[in-house]
């Protein structure tokens, strides 16, 4: 990233792929990008834009949500080149961070556009929500977390033995119950909670919507989604 030449080289091989395939677009996710790559990035991201915009090619580019230690992601400068910023609203609580939780709540959304918002305009802003959760086994080394798709939720609940409850601080179905005397736990990704999140991002007028990842959620959610997208959700 920080030499002109290779990120030369970088943005011709994207552009001639996209026209070669006739993509309608190139979506950029570049994670654990370190500070001291974080000028020679938003130069990269710059470059990719004239490019793409010369061709017709939407760019749209992936973040965390907002903290203090990926600023260097420039969200300000995106904003100005891109088409649309992505906002990964999802990993709130993740394998090895030590602690259980969900994946995705209310609250972790909404943080997550309004302070995105605080940078970018809204009409450029996209949310991406999860179509996968995780499943936290209390050990005495601490929580373990296995990842579980929408599509295996029915399943899973189902050999729990146990009725999802929904919880109000998260806008998620939460189960738990014991195993070998260990608590089991899990904020399900469903078409309630998407559903919520959706509401939020119409509420925060945002442009739109992106999901992690196709083929592992549950065809229902999609007539959610398309109630969104035709401006009927309720």
């Amino acid at each position: 990233l920080t030499h002109t030449s290779k990120r030369t080289n970088v943005v011709n091989q994207l552009i001639a792929a996209a026209i070669q395939y006739n993509f309608d677009g190139i979506n950029v996710d570049f994670e654990a990008l370190s500070k001291d790559a974080g000028e020679g990035y938003i130069q990269f991201i710059r470059e990719l834009s004239l490019k793409c915009e010369n061709n017709g090619i939407v760019l749209s580019v992936d973040n965390y949500v907002p903290t203090e230690y990926t600023a260097h992601y420039n969200r300000k400068e995106q904003g100005l080149v891109v088409d649309y910023v992505v906002v990964m609203g999802y990993d709130e609580y993740y394998a090895g961070c030590g602690e259980a939780g969900p994946n995705a709540s209310i609250t972790y959304v909404e943080n997550g556009i309004a302070k995105t918002k605080e940078s970018v305009p809204a009409e450029k802003i996209i949310n991406a929500v999860p179509f996968y959760t995780r499943v936290w086994e209390s050990t005495g080394e601490g929580p373990k977390a296995s990842t579980l798709t929408m599509a295996q939720q029915a399943a899973w609940v189902s050999n729990s033995g146990t009725e999802p409850v929904w919880l109000d601080e998260y806008c998620q179905n939460y189960v738990e119950y014991q195993k070998d005397g260990n608590t089991i736990q899990c904020w399900l990704e469903d078409t309630d909670s998407i559903r919520v999140k959706l509401q939020v991002m119409k509420a925060q007028g945002i442009a739109g919507v992106a999901e992690w990842k196709l083929g592992i959620e549950d065809r229902a959610v999609w007539d959610v989604i398309e109630k969104y997208v035709n401006g009927t959700l309720e």
